[in-house]
């Protein structure tokens, strides 16, 4: 009989102190990462948003979605019909100029026949004039006759500098003009090539937003264009972490279309400059271990690997009281001081050891 009241009172011992072990955990020795969480989306390198310079129907689409395109590789035609106007007058003024601004073209070579006829009146004035200066000498003649003849001289040597002025000027003029002329069918011709946009990059055509025949304005966009095979994460990071985030830094993306599976990536660019409205930075990861299929726009969230500790003494970050304590009694509060954080645990630095057991709170 006392034997069994022995045995049951054991029994009774062993359940209050399993009792008091329900839910209480000790810390453990093991590795803490510390991240910071990111969203974002992927991009291919140089993608960019081709716009219009002019307005016109698209009159051809010489690209489809998923063509390779190379550097100034004309996309589409643009048909500007006032451009295309403007154009042809100033290729038809320019011809026009580039003939008339020739030595033996029609506006020079009349000049210079006016010139040489004036010239020839010349000679044959200043001759008559010095043979009646001669005669006067000698008293041969009249007062009159040898003013005739000064006057029929001055009057050819003005007309003669006169005829030479102009051919000088209408040279200046042409040329200058033609020089004009040039400079404005250069303008048209880059305008014929406005009308013709050309890719800026060699990459991918990842969409077109324009069908044959539809009016391309110069506010929307028309094509997206990027690299074939270079794609990052373009991610949003929250100004409390940005300051631990540098480049060379592992990051862990998953993406919707891949599930859980996460690849691994570097922190390669970070823009110093916060977007008022989320309050976030921009930073830049490029894939080490890429994705089979990847496609731009695609949802991603990160983790920016901060710090990585080894051999740490932790506990669950469930176990943490007020971001100070830990419970080591049911109503016992102990002071630690903790260090890196991960999704599942704390550091804890100074406060307890390995064999001090805790309580949930």
């Amino acid at each position: 009989m006392i034997l069994r009241i022995l045995v049951a009172f054991s029994i009774v011992i062993l359940l209050n102190g399993c009792k008091e072990k329900e839910g209480t955990i000790t810390p453990t020795v093991g590795t803490i990462t510390e991240s910071a969480y990111a969203s974002g989306v992927v991009k291919a390198e140089g993608q960019y948003q081709v716009f219009p310079v002019v307005n016109g129907r698209v009159v051809a689409i010489l690209v489809q979605e998923g063509d390779t395109v190379d550097a100034a590789q004309v996309l589409l035609h643009i048909d500007d019909r006032t451009s295309s106007l403007t154009a042809n007058s100033a290729y038809a003024q320019l011809r026009l100029l580039e003939q008339n601004v020739r030595d033996d073209g029609p506006v020079l070579s009349q000049l210079r026949s006016a010139m040489d006829q004036a010239r020839e009146k010349l000679k044959v004035d200043s001759v008559n004039f010095a043979r009646q200066q001669l005669l006067w000498a000698q008293r041969i003649g009249s007062r009159n006759d040898l003013d005739q003849r000064e006057l029929a001289y001055t009057t050819s040597r003005t007309n003669f500098d006169r005829a030479k002025r102009s051919l000088e000027e209408s040279r200046t003029r042409l040329r200058t003009e033609l020089d004009v002329a040039r400079n404005n069918a250069a303008i048209n011709a880059s305008g014929n090539d406005d009308r013709s946009p050309r890719s800026l990059i060699h990459g991918i055509v990842y969409d077109l937003m324009i069908e044959p025949g539809e009016l391309a304005t110069t506010q929307k966009a028309i094509a997206v264009i990027g690299s074939a095979t270079d794609l990052y994460v373009d991610l949003e990071v929250d100004e409390f972490d940005i300051r631990q985030v540098k480049q060379g830094q592992k990051v862990y993306v998953t993406l919707d279309s891949y599930g859980e599976q996460a690849f691994e990536a570097t922190v390669t660019r970070i823009i110093p400059f916060m977007d008022e409205r989320s309050r976030t930075f921009k930073v830049e990861a490029h894939f080490v271990e890429r994705p089979p299929v990847l496609f731009p726009n695609l949802t991603a969230e990160a983790s920016v690997v901060l710090e990585v500790k080894e051999n740490v003494l932790r506990i669950p970050a469930s176990y943490v009281v007020d971001d100070a304590y830990v419970l080591t009694g049911t109503d016992t509060r102990t002071a630690v001081q903790l260090g890196l954080r991960d999704m599942e645990y704390v550091e804890v630095v100074s406060g307890i050891d390995a064999n001090t057991r805790l309580y949930k709170p």
